[in-house]
């Protein structure tokens, strides 16, 4: 290997590393005032009113108040007139 192909790997590799120790986050994240969930097998489903935010897919919610108060990491969610359906969350 040459020393210029041996520069442009280390290169690389440093450029890398951060991208490496980057934690994985959701697509969208959601914030409300009230909520309350349901069980849904291993999961909950949410359902929450006085909502802000944005996502689909992925996204984390966060409700203030109400039954299901906390920080949830969900599969899907449907925002709709500031209120939010949210499906396969799970506590964060």
């Amino acid at each position: 290997m040459s020393i210029k192909r041996l520069i442009y790997a280390l290169a690389a590799a440093l450029l890398a590393a951060p991208l490496l120790a980057t934690p994985a986050h959701a697509d969208g994240a959601h914030d409300c005032f009230f909520g309350d969930r349901s069980q849904d097998g291993a999961e909950y489903a949410l359902t929450a009113w006085g909502c802000s935010g944005s996502g689909y897919f992925d996204v984390t919610v966060t409700i203030r108040s109400g039954a299901a108060a906390g920080g949830y990491t969900c599969r899907t969610a449907l925002p709709w007139n500031s209120s939010l359906s949210a499906t396969g969350c799970q506590s964060s």
